[in-house]
Formats: structure tokens, C-alpha cells, sequence
């Protein structure tokens, strides 16, 4: 065991350098530098790569998984280990030079993407989008020899799920909450136009962090065209966050990606000690990012203790029934991260029918913009009016993350139950906003969610957690109770 360890600690430090030149390129890396950062961070990969597909590597966990020391290992662990050795297997079959080609493709792909959202040409991202497409489907091809690719790619997000299961709980959520969207009616808010400096957003970002529990002291941030969180290690986790004009769009990230955070920073530290312990169990971690984006943050009693503070530094004058609308305005629209939690739905269930049909072979990269203009048009009733606005709004697919998308709307599902759980178990969640207890709610995010890291997947957490299966009864119940009012 403790050579095993003193083996991963080797693979952790090259992982630490490949994250960290990550956020250096996405934040404050001149262009000119991007070549050359992308060569180390593929060199880097490499070096990765060789570790996790040595035969010394096999054979360590496959003595200690076979040895008494195993059976002494927590649950957690073993789990680790096993899902491990799992993914040696797959990952030993991909060529190396194969794997080299993808790193550098997928390293240069997102800053091709942001080049070409910024000037809103889907032309100019296609060839990269065409071949990360071609070259994930041969990844896929050495990794999991004869599976539907689609579902390998699926259990890449979230181990154990498959297309067959999540067509079920979508189609149910969708059948649930299409007749409600239906009958939105939009809200009438006047713009709020207020000019923000990086320092002046940090410094809200900082507060919202701080007020929901996530450690200051063990995170940074940056700007990014796209928010997003990424792990160091759980004394070092970075948060990025777009210059968005809307400051109630910023607030929601923050809080969003806090929720990462927090997750990220409350591991147990004999999972961390083994650097990647969250394998292939993204659904949940967007469901805690979700639950505090969503669940507490749109709720007005998340405000009322902090909007004094709150006030002064977003530079507004707002009652506070008023402020919480922009958090509530319930529309159809365009963009899905800053799409209410509502609409927020087909949001993803627009990019996961697409995503299926691409490599279930029924659709071609050229007629993407098209499908996907059609499915805004007929899920949503909007029209799209730009590449940048339409296909090129996320970043997902430039760095070949296919499958991911249904992770968050897997993550809301599991919300509506986890709502139930903690009304039931600490009382009333309003109460609990409106008293500036919040920690209250992390702490038992913490102690039952959070120190497992990744070793269950969210259909076992809800199992453990709420004792019951996953349901989209709950969340289909608070969105009826939300905005049929």
C-alpha cells in the first residue's frame, strides 16, 4: 500500500502542473504563450500518461487489491482502488501517439473556441469541433471495444448510467414541467446597469464564498470566458468567472461555482492523499453546485440576512422583493447559464438529445447550428440569432467533454430530493436561510455528501442519503409550487 501510494504521489504532482497550466492558460497567459504552454501541458500529459499505463502501476493494485491490507481499507477506498485498476484497463489500450495527438488537439481546441465565440463564426471552430468529434469516437473505440459509444461516454460523467435510464427520468421531467414553462409569465424588471471592475466582482465573489462556506483561505479566482471550478488540491481550488454585465448572473455563477468548491475543499484527506478520488461521478457535483445555485440561492430568505452588505457592494438600491426577482424571472431564453432553474432544464436536454443523435451517427457536424437553432425553436420558442448566442455558448465540446451535459440536470433531479431530506431532517430550509444559518446546511452537506468524494455514484448517494430511489417527482413538485403561485 504505501508503495502504491508513494507511485500516485508521482502521478498527483504531474497533475498539479497540468491543472495549474490550465488556469494559467485560461486566465492570464499572454496568446502568444499558448503553443508553447500547450506543449508542456502535452509533455506533461505524457509523462501521466506512462505512469497510468506502466505494468508496475497494474500490478500494485492488483496485489494490494488482492491482499489483506485491502479488506482494511474503508469502503471509499476500496472503491477508489477498484474503479482505478478499471480505468488502467481502459486507459492501457489507447496508442500513445494517439494520445499525444488528442492532448494537443483538445489543449488548442478551447482557444480556437473562444476566438470563435468572440467573433461569432461557427466556421472557424468546425475542423477542430470535426476532428475532437473523430478523435473521441476512436478514443472510445480503444477504451470501450464494442460498447455503444454513447453510453461509454456517459459512464465517463457518471459510472453507471446509461442512455436507457436517463431518457426515462428526462422524459418524465420533461412531460412534468412543459406545461408550466408554457404558462410562464415574464416579469417586468427594469435594467440594472451598474459598471464593475475585476477587483470590485472579486470582492463579491469573496463575500458570496465565504457567507456559503467555501474556505477563502484554500481558493483563488480568475476570469475566464466561461465559469468553471478546477482542483489543485483541496488546499488549493481555483474558481473562474466570466466579466458578465449582469451582476445577478454573476452572483449565481459565483454561488454555482462555490458549490464546487465546497464540495472540492470538504474531501476526506485519506481520499485526497490518492489525487484523482472523484473517477467518473460528475452528476453529483452538480448537484451541489446546483442546490446552492438553485435551491438556496433563488430563495429570497438565502438574502435577507446579508442584503445590507449586499446592497453596497453590487451598488444597488433595491428593495429586496424586488432584487430577488432578477434571481426568479422565470423565461424562456437563449443562454443556458443564465437560464432560470426552470428552463434551465431543457437547457440540457436540448444538448443531450444532440449529443446522442452525433454519435448514435444520425446527425453530421455541418447541420449542427441547424438542429440546434430548430430545438431551441421548438422546445423553447426562442429564435437564435447568432453563432456565439446558439451552438458556441458553452465550451464543453472544445475540450471533448461529451456526456457531461446530463450530469446537471441529473445533479437538479437529485436536488429536489435532497430539499425533502433536509426539510425533514434539520427543519425548515426557509427558516434556516432567514436565521443566516446556511453553514448549517453545508455542514451537513459536508459530513454526508461532500468526505465521500466520488466514490458513490448519485444514484447510490440518493439510495444512502434520502433512502429512497432517484425520483423526479420532488423537483417537478417544487417547481410547481414555485411558479404555478
Amino acid at each position: 500500500m504505501e508503495e502504491l501510494k508513494e507511485y500516485l504521489e508521482k502521478v498527483r504532482n504531474l497533475n498539479y502542473l497540468i491543472t495549474m497550466l490550465h488556469w494559467e492558460r485560461d486566465t492570464i497567459a499572454p496568446k502568444e504563450s499558448i503553443d508553447y504552454l500547450v506543449g508542456v501541458q502535452t509533455s506533461l500529459s505524457m509523462q501521466v500518461f506512462d505512469l497510468t499505463t506502466d505494468e508496475k502501476y497494474k500490478d500494485l493494485l492488483e496485489s494490494v487489491i488482492s491482499s489483506n491490507e485491502f479488506s482494511n481499507l474503508n469502503e471509499e477506498e476500496q472503491i477508489f482502488l477498484k474503479d482505478s485498476l478499471e480505468e488502467y484497463e481502459k486507459f492501457k489500450r489507447i496508442p500513445k501517439d494517439f494520445y499525444e495527438e488528442y492532448c494537443n488537439l483538445t489543449g488548442k481546441s478551447v482557444t480556437v473556441w473562444a476566438e470563435a465565440k468572440e467573433k461569432n463564426d461557427y466556421n472557424l471552430f468546425k475542423p477542430y469541433l470535426e476532428k475532437i468529434i473523430d478523435m473521441t469516437k476512436r478514443m472510445y473505440s480503444y477504451t470501450n471495444p464494442g460498447e455503444d459509444l454513447y453510453n461509454a461516454m456517459l459512464n465517463d460523467y457518471e459510472k453507471g448510467l446509461t442512455k436507457d435510464k436517463i431518457d426515462v427520468l428526462f422524459n418524465e421531467l420533461k412531460e412534468g414541467i412543459i406545461p408550466i414553462v408554457k404558462n410562464l409569465k415574464r416579469k417586468e424588471l427594469n435594467k440594472v446597469e451598474v459598471n464593475y471592475s475585476d477587483s470590485e466582482l472579486i470582492n463579491i465573489s469573496k463575500y458570496l464564498l465565504n457567507y456559503i462556506g467555501f474556505d477563502n483561505n484554500r481558493g483563488a479566482l480568475g476570469i475566464f470566458p466561461h465559469g468553471y471550478t478546477t482542483t489543485l488540491n483541496i488546499n488549493d481550488v481555483r474558481i473562474a468567472f466570466g466579466r458578465n454585465k449582469n451582476i445577478f448572473d454573476h452572483c449565481s455563477t459565483i454561488i454555482h461555482e462555490g458549490g464546487h468548491g465546497i464540495f472540492e475543499q470538504n474531501i476526506s484527506n485519506y481520499l485526497s492523499s490518492y489525487g484523482n478520488y472523484d473517477i467518473s461521478k460528475f452528476a453529483l457535483h452538480e448537484s451541489q453546485s446546483r442546490f446552492y445555485e438553485n435551491i438556496l440561492g433563488r430563495n429570497i430568505n438565502f438574502w435577507k440576512p446579508i442584503y445590507n452588505d449586499i446592497k453596497e457592494l453590487l451598488k444597488i438600491d433595491l428593495p429586496i422583493e424586488e432584487f430577488i426577482n432578477y434571481f426568479n424571472d422565470a423565461h424562456t431564453s437563449l443562454i443556458r447559464t443564465e437560464a432560470d432553474e426552470l428552463t434551465y432544464c431543457l437547457h440540457i436536454i436540448i444538448r443531450y438529445e444532440i449529443e446522442r443523435e452525433l454519435f448514435d451517427g444520425n446527425i453530421d457536424v455541418s447541420e449542427l447550428p441547424k438542429i440546434w437553432n430548430q430545438k431551441y425553436h421548438d422546445y423553447l420558442g426562442v429564435e437564435v440569432d447568432s453563432d456565439s448566442t446558439g451552438i458556441l455558448q458553452d465550451m464543453h465540446w472544445s475540450d471533448g467533454s461529451f456526456g457531461y451535459f446530463p450530469s446537471y440536470l441529473l445533479g437538479s433531479i437529485f436536488d429536489g430530493m435532497l430539499l425533502e431530506d433536509i426539510n425533514s431532517k434539520l427543519g425548515d430550509v426557509n427558516d434556516i436561510l432567514k436565521n443566516g444559518n446556511i453553514k448549517d446546511i453545508t455542514k451537513y452537506l459536508n459530513e454526508n455528501i461532500h468526505i465521500h468524494g466520488g466514490a458513490y455514484n448519485i444514484l447510490e448517494v440518493c439510495e444512502k442519503v434520502c433512502g429512497k430511489p432517484m425520483s423526479v417527482q420532488p423537483l417537478i413538485n417544487y417547481f410547481k409550487d414555485k411558479y404555478e403561485e
